[in-house]
């Protein structure tokens, strides 16, 4: 079950936080289950995932972290494996993305 949550608690509560847009990691983070949501003025916005410690914000309007930034080329070639993986490959997959995005 999803909470309902807003981004400044989120922000409070994690050190730190990478920021995919919408369906860029849908595969990979298809086997995952989303711990929170935040909604805006028109609805959803995004959904927050704890992966070892980080949190994942994916959405329309994601969470961002102004120290964080992430290697979209990185995020696109791990999502083509996923999608080319069997579904038990994937939440290794994930963890292996979120160490390597994790090193600076």
């Amino acid at each position: 079950m999803k909470l309902k949550t807003t981004k400044k608690e989120v922000r409070e509560g994690y050190y730190r936080i990478l920021s995919i847009g919408y369906c860029d990691a849908q595969y990979l983070l298809s086997e995952e289950k989303p711990f929170g949501y935040s909604k805006g003025v028109y609805g959803w916005v995004c959904d927050y995932y704890d992966i070892d410690g980080v949190c994942i914000s994916t959405g329309y309007s994601p969470l961002s972290d102004k120290n964080m930034r992430y290697n979209y080329d990185l995020v696109k070639e791990y999502e083509k494996k996923a999608k080319e993986s069997e579904r038990k490959d994937r939440p290794a997959m994930i963890r292996e993305l979120v160490k390597k995005l994790n090193i600076d």
